[in-house]
């Protein structure tokens, strides 16, 4: 009797401390919903007290009142960078996405620019008045000096602290010019920067420009031929083509003759009548002075006729001037009547004859007639007059 009065104690008691632990148990699960702080990181226990498995990104009620959006692994709130869908995200320390364009640290140290739609940004980038570039792999920014494709396809210089370069710029042993405004290379064109002048050629390498004593602002204009005459065609960069005029009559005279007479025949310009330079027609297109030659040539220059020696020098510096500034334009060599049929360079009428076809022999002879033969011609084009050693050599008066 007294040992099943015990028994029956004891089993009370027990089944008092299961439905205790059973409470207690229930009371647990339901105060883990939810999110809960554990050894400093958030956990989202669903209703049911546990957590939803794997990596997701859901509307979630927010850590303090309200809801917002987050992503979990295993129930656990993420920060910091993260993947998710193939692409890179950061997520604020509260969990949240960094919905700003700014420039954050990674949980692990590296820096990585973000837009404004929390997502980890590559390529070319803009902030705090820059343009940086982050390479597309790491989405690190650069940090050495490299030409690189953005992501709408165009090129641009990258200097080791990640900007964008512009100006004259240094890259594997050759000097390019990056235009200040676009940060784009610029090419077939010239720059001065600090005094010095340089041209870009196709590829934008720079080369230094020498004084030719010719710019285009000399150039007088009256005879220009209209938009709708002349060749629309763009010549190839082969020849610069020297004339003369073949006749005893000065540039003036010349240049309104082609001009009326343009389809028969032109050149771009008519230099004389004491240095002058007559356009004619658009340097850069074909022009009709040298028959088959004439698709190669961007510019052929006639050279009006003078008894005066006076005129005759400053017509002829003027003509030289001309040749080379146009030559160092195209990228033509500073050689004369050098190579055969498509060999690059200054070129004479008589050349193109011999070479390619046609019946002209100037403008040696009238050359001549003043006392300039093919080794002066020859290295005036390619070294420029040198005015008292010319003065030397031409003729006290027409022969």
């Amino acid at each position: 009797m007294k040992n099943k009065s015990f028994k029956k104690v004891k089993n009370l008691a027990l089944a008092t401390m299961a439905s205790a632990f059973l409470l207690g148990s229930a009371s647990v699960a339901s105060a883990n919903t939810g999110w809960q702080k554990q050894n400093g990181t958030y956990t989202y226990y669903e209703s049911n007290g546990k957590v939803q498995k794997g990596r997701s990104y859901r509307q979630l009620p927010k850590a303090n009142p309200g809801t917002s959006w987050y992503l979990t692994q295993d129930g656990k709130m993420l920060t910091g960078v993260q993947q998710w869908q193939g692409s890179y995200w950061f997520f604020n320390q509260d969990g949240t996405l960094h919905t700003k364009r700014d420039y954050v640290q990674s949980q692990w140290g590296d820096w990585y620019m973000i837009g404004d739609n929390g997502q980890v940004l590559s390529g070319v980038q803009q902030w705090m008045g820059n343009y940086y570039y982050f390479e597309p792999g790491t989405y690190l920014k650069a940090n050495k000096q490299e030409y690189v494709k953005s992501q709408w396809g165009d090129w641009y210089m990258v200097g080791k602290d990640g900007r964008l370069m512009s100006g004259l710029v240094n890259w594997q042993e050759n000097k390019y010019y990056f235009d200040p405004s676009t940060y784009l290379k610029v090419t077939n064109t010239n720059v001065t920067v600090n005094g010095v002048t340089y041209h870009a050629d196709q590829n934008g390498i720079l080369s230094e420009v020498q004084n030719t004593g010719f710019t285009p602002s000399q150039i007088n204009h009256t005879y220009d031929l209209a938009d709708w005459q002349g060749s629309s065609q763009t010549a190839i960069n082969d020849y610069i083509i020297m004339h003369d005029v073949g006749a005893e009559s000065g540039a003036a005279a010349n240049a309104n003759y082609l001009h009326n007479n343009w389809e028969s025949a032109y050149t771009q310009f008519v230099v004389g009548d004491g240095g002058q330079v007559f356009e004619v027609g658009e340097p850069g297109y074909v022009s009709w002075g040298a028959l088959n030659a004439n698709p190669y040539s961007p510019v052929q220059i006639e050279l009006g006729r003078t008894y005066n020696r006076d005129q005759f020098i400053k017509d002829y510096t003027a003509y030289i001037n001309v040749a080379r500034y146009y030559a160092k334009q195209y990228g033509i060599p500073l050689t004369l009547d050098a190579g055969g049929a498509g060999t690059p360079g200054v070129k004479t009428h008589n050349w193109v004859t011999e070479n390619i076809g046609g019946s002209h022999v100037d403008p040696y002879g009238y050359l001549a007639s003043w006392g300039i033969g093919y080794n002066q011609f020859a290295s005036d084009i390619a070294n420029g007059v040198n005015a008292s050693q010319l003065n030397s050599v031409v003729y006290s008066q027409r022969q």
